[in-house]
């Protein structure tokens, strides 16, 4: 038997202690916080250890002001005179009080997780934009920010904290939203972000390698997406079969899950398939195949791996009853999102493409999609690599740029704490081609791209995409690829 405090997964058994804490709490008037500088005589300050920040060193802070009811997670001597309680996990129970506090608000839409390393943000912008063609109102959650589509307010990860996302959900409910796109990170299910919300239809992208500085190992980050498709509420599964971890949680799923309504799709294999691809730089044809149907879809996005993304738009449409003859009139009507393979086209121009390519599977894709598109030009590739993130990655990422790129110019991304001389030096580290040089400064890396570059040329600019910023030494600097692009090629 488990708690009505979380119908959605099967982890708190009635007899738990951390599950009598919670209810001592749930009728309790006061809202959650883990913020101490919010922490007041009317809020519970959840304190716990996180990624960056251990919540339980601002425990003085917050009782200092008024804050009187205190949940911590154990290991520490507490010595406030206050109401308290000790959890053994209360990372993870956060958003199940939360949920619970504010009654549960995603059971009132239809909410659909997207996870997997790449294609995250494409798949929860296109199934917003296909819901507000096809008439309804439907919101989205991830890297670009979350809100009532298209109005998106940018937050400061891909999936906000337990007590954010509560409160996101319930203006949601508010607001009569029926559709909820969400972006749901490898990090927010190991740390529970999630844990409260209703999710119905979950999506598996591809996993490849990211986030290892956090889960260690590939089996790790993969245990950690894996969680998703147990989910209590969840009805179905929409996974990519031509995936090697795709393939591998699909058979895991029909043995162990049963009960979910399970969909693969893919090129090569899958229930939903794409055939007859035809790519060039004014977008992507293709024949849609599905239980002995077919149709021509034709969208104006470039790239094979933006195929897959299709497919599992196309799928969340069908099992929410979504006529199969209206998805290539759907298919029309999907844009390229900000910074994800975005093409500026300009007359006599080389084409410049800005993406979000940070990880070595992602910058791999971009540049052999272009590679399918490029005629007799050149393929220009300026990126750099993210600091305080996984370093194994930097040389991977090198190899494949001085590969598959003609020309390959080496910046920074986002250096944060790290010296970018090193961030490159590792990016560098094992290279013996001649095809590439280092320009620390990203706008004169981007700016001798361009003017290298000659109509006919095509100009990848990877690794930041939609992002408005540069983070150096904890200091955010505005700085957009697309705007600098748009201004050089425009002067």
């Amino acid at each position: 038997m488990y708690s009505t405090l979380n119908p959605f997964m099967d982890e708190v058994a009635v007899g738990d202690t951390e599950w009598q804490l919670c209810h001592s709490v749930l009728n309790d008037s006061r809202e959650l916080v883990i913020d101490s500088r919010r922490a007041n005589t009317a809020t519970i300050f959840c304190a716990y250890p996180g990624a960056t920040l251990d919540g339980r060193n601002f425990i003085a802070q917050a009782v200092q002001n008024g804050c009187n009811c205190i949940l911590w997670e154990e290991g520490i001597d507490f010595t406030y005179c206050v109401e308290n309680y000790s959890f053994k996990n209360l990372q993870h129970y956060t958003g199940l009080i939360a949920a619970a506090k504010a009654k549960f608000p995603s059971q009132a839409f239809y909410s659909i997780a997207v996870t997997g390393t790449n294609g995250k943000t494409s798949i929860s912008h296109w199934l917003n934009q296909a819901y507000s063609f096809l008439g309804y109102k439907s919101a989205i959650i991830g890297t670009t920010g979350a809100g009532i589509y298209p109005n998106v307010t940018d937050y400061a990860s891909t999936t906000p904290d337990p007590i954010t996302l509560q409160h996101l959900l319930h203006d949601f409910k508010q607001q009569q939203v029926q559709f909820l796109a969400m972006e749901v990170s490898s990090h927010a299910l190991s740390q529970g972000r999630v844990n409260g919300v209703d999710f119905k239809c979950a999506i598996f992208t591809n996993l490849t390698q990211d986030h290892l500085d956090y889960h260690k190992t590939m089996a790790g980050y993969f245990a950690a997406k894996k969680q998703l498709f147990y989910w209590t509420s969840l009805e179905h599964a929409l996974i990519n079969a031509d995936d090697l971890y795709g393939a591998e949680l699909l058979n895991d799923l029909r043995q162990n899950n049963p009960r979910l309504n399970l969909i693969s799709y893919g090129i090569e294999s899958g229930d939903l398939r794409a055939d007859n691809l035809h790519f060039s730089s004014l977008g992507i044809s293709f024949d849609l195949l599905y239980q002995g149907m077919k149709q021509e879809i034709r969208v104006t996005v470039v790239g094979r791996f933006n195929v897959y993304n299709l497919l599992a738009v196309f799928a969340t449409l069908l099992v929410k009853q979504v006529a199969w003859e209206k998805l290539a009139e759907v298919a029309l009507q999907l844009k390229p999102v900000t910074g994800r393979m975005d093409a500026l086209i300009i007359a006599n121009k080389p084409l410049v493409v800005v993406d979000y390519a940070h990880t070595p599977d992602a910058l791999e894709k971009a540049l052999s999609t272009l590679q399918e598109i490029k005629h007799t030009g050149k393929l220009f590739c300026v990126f750099g690599c993210g600091g305080n993130r996984d370093r194994g990655k930097r040389p991977q990422m090198g190899r494949i740029a001085a590969e598959l790129a003609d020309e390959v110019i080496i910046t920074t991304d986002n250096p944060r704490d790290e010296e970018p001389l090193q961030i490159i030096q590792d990016i560098t580290a094992n290279l013996t081609s001649s095809n590439y040089q280092a320009i620390i400064d990203r706008a004169e890396a981007i700016r001798a791209a361009l003017a290298a570059a000659k109509a006919g040329d095509i100009v990848l600019v990877a690794g930041k995409g939609h992002e408005t910023y540069q983070e150096i030494h904890g200091v955010k600097h505005h700085f957009s690829d697309f705007e600098l692009v748009n201004e050089i090629l425009k002067s």
